[in-house]
């Protein structure tokens, strides 16, 4: 009896760059994670109920994500590493959304407010 060699079977629908996109985008699930965690943790230690800190967390997460590209653009126009823009990302998990309403507040009443009157 002859032993039979083990067929290569390529496997029809399998694409070996399956998990390429998952790579593509990890600077910026990273920068997600990063900054949610962030966020969580100052709201936790600041002592707000769990459901403020996650909603905080959540909304400095959505702005963090919506700004990244500014902040990549930035990075990439100076020349500096792509890592270099995810630092004003987690930052603003830092500042939390207390700081973010503050300074949206200032800029409605230079913007409108002033219009007015």
């Amino acid at each position: 009896m002859t032993k039979r060699k083990p067929e290569s079977r390529s496997m029809p629908g399998r694409d070996p760059q399956n998990w390429q996109w998952l790579l593509d985008y990890f600077p910026h699930l990273g920068m997600a994670v990063m900054t949610f965690a962030v966020a969580l943790a100052r709201g936790v230690h600041e002592g707000s109920p769990m459901k403020k800190a996650l909603l905080g967390a959540v909304v400095c997460t959505l702005l963090a994500i919506a700004l990244y590209p500014v902040f990549l653009w930035l990075a990439e126009s100076r020349a500096w590493p792509q890592e270099v823009a995810i630092a004003p990302c987690v930052f603003l998990g830092f500042l939390g959304t207390e700081w973010i309403r503050n300074k949206a507040d200032d800029l409605y009443d230079v913007l409108i407010g002033r219009r007015r009157k």
